[in-house]
C-alpha cells in the first residue's frame, strides 16, 4: 500500500502545471516534477544529485544586492518560508531570465529535524492573478483601480493578436533595465507598472489599423501616434497613477528629438520613458508582427546599438546590453 501511495503522490506532483522542486538539507536537488523540465529549462538526469545553486543559479548564491538568489535556499538556511516571492531563473530556453513567484516550505522528519525544503514556482507572466497581487503588495497604496488598468492592457492584447503578452514582456525588460541602472525599488516597481500600461491608449486605435499587414497610410500612422496622449488621458483619471502619466505620454519620444507627441530631446524625456523606448523596441523587433516575422536576437541587438544616441538613450542601451550579455553567457551580439 505504501508503494502504491508513493506512486500516486508522484503522479499527482507530475500532473501539476507548476514546477515543484525539493532539496535535501545540504541544498542538493533530490526531486523535480515533469513540469520543472519544461519551465525551468533543465533535464532531471543532469541536475538530480547536484547543487541547486549550481544547477539553476550559475553558482551565485547571492545577487548583486547581497540577497539570496534562491528563495528555496534561503528557506533552508534561515527557516524563513515564503509566499509568492518574485525570483529570476535563467533558463536555457530564454534570452532573458524567466520570473517566477515562489512558495517555499521547510521539510522536517518525525523528530522535527530539518531534512530539506521544497518550492513551487508559479509562472509570473502566465498567472495574471498572482502577478497583480504581487505588484499591489509591493506598492504603498492598494487600489482596486489597478485591476481596471490591467483590464485595459488585456483588452489591447485581445484586439491585437500579434502583441498578445507584449505589455508584460516590455514591463519585465523595463524592470530589469531600471535595476541595472541602480534605480530605487520604488522606481523599479514604477518601471514595471509603466510597461504594463504603456499601450493603454491603443484602445482607441481601430483594429484594422493595429493589425494591418502592409504599410500604414499617413492618416493611419497619425492614428497610431495619438496613442501616447490617449493613454495619458485615460491614466490621468486615476490619482495614484499620477507618476505614470508623464512616462506613458513620452514613451515614443526619441533621444534626438524626432519622436512624438512633443518632440522632447535627451534629458527632457523622463528616464523611465527612455527605458520603455528600449524595452518596447526590443520586444517589437523580436516578436512576430502583422507586417513582418520576428527578427533574430542578434539583429535586434545590432539595431539597438545602431540607434543609440539617435532614437535611444545610449546609457539605457548600454545597460540593456549588459543584461543581455549576462544572460547569453557574456555575449552581447
Amino acid at each position: 500500500m505504501d508503494g502504491e501511495t508513493a506512486s500516486l503522490e508522484r503522479l499527482a506532483l507530475n500532473a501539476l502545471p507548476c514546477p515543484v522542486v525539493v532539496v535535501n538539507a545540504s541544498g542538493i536537488l533530490i526531486y523535480l516534477n515533469n513540469t520543472s523540465e519544461r519551465e525551468l529549462g533543465v533535464k532531471k538526469e543532469e541536475v538530480i544529485s547536484r547543487s541547486l545553486i549550481e544547477s539553476l543559479y550559475g553558482g551565485g548564491k547571492f545577487d548583486h544586492r547581497g540577497r539570496y538568489s534562491s528563495a528555496l535556499i534561503e528557506t533552508l538556511e534561515t527557516g524563513r518560508e515564503f509566499s509568492l516571492r518574485p525570483e529570476e531563473i535563467r533558463t536555457a530556453l530564454d534570452v532573458l531570465p524567466k520570473v517566477f513567484l515562489v512558495d517555499t516550505s521547510i521539510l522536517r522528519d518525525q523528530e522535527r529535524r530539518v531534512v530539506g525544503a521544497c518550492a513551487i514556482y508559479h509562472n509570473f507572466l502566465r498567472d495574471r492573478r498572482l502577478l497583480k497581487a504581487t505588484v499591489m503588495n509591493r506598492l504603498t497604496t492598494v487600489s482596486e483601480q489597478f485591476e481596471t488598468i490591467y483590464a485595459f492592457a488585456e483588452a489591447i492584447g485581445a484586439r491585437d493578436q500579434y502583441t498578445m503578452g507584449h505589455s508584460e514582456k516590455v514591463a519585465e525588460y523595463a524592470r530589469l533595465i531600471a535595476e541595472a541602472l541602480g534605480l530605487s525599488e520604488k522606481e523599479v516597481d514604477l518601471a514595471y507598472i509603466c510597461g504594463i500600461v504603456h499601450d493603454v491608449g491603443k484602445i482607441g486605435v481601430p483594429e484594422n489599423v493595429l493589425n494591418k499587414p502592409g504599410a500604414l497610410t499617413e492618416e493611419e500612422f497619425e492614428q497610431i501616434t495619438r496613442h501616447p496622449e490617449k493613454g495619458a488621458t485615460i491614466l490621468s483619471h486615476i490619482s495614484w497613477l499620477e507618476h505614470v502619466v508623464p512616462v506613458v505620454l513620452a514613451h515614443h519620444e526619441r533621444y534626438d528629438g524626432r519622436g512624438y507627441p512633443r518632440g522632447l530631446r535627451g534629458e527632457e524625456i523622463p528616464l523611465l520613458s527612455r527605458i520603455l523606448a528600449v524595452a518596447d523596441a526590443f520586444d517589437a523587433m523580436t516578436s512576430d508582427r502583422s507586417y513582418r516575422k520576428a527578427l533574430p536576437v542578434p539583429v535586434a541587438i545590432s539595431e539597438l546599438k545602431r540607434h543609440a544616441g539617435g532614437q535611444f538613450d545610449p546609457r539605457v542601451v548600454e545597460a540593456f546590453m549588459h543584461i543581455l550579455g549576462a544572460y547569453q553567457g557574456g555575449k552581447e551580439d
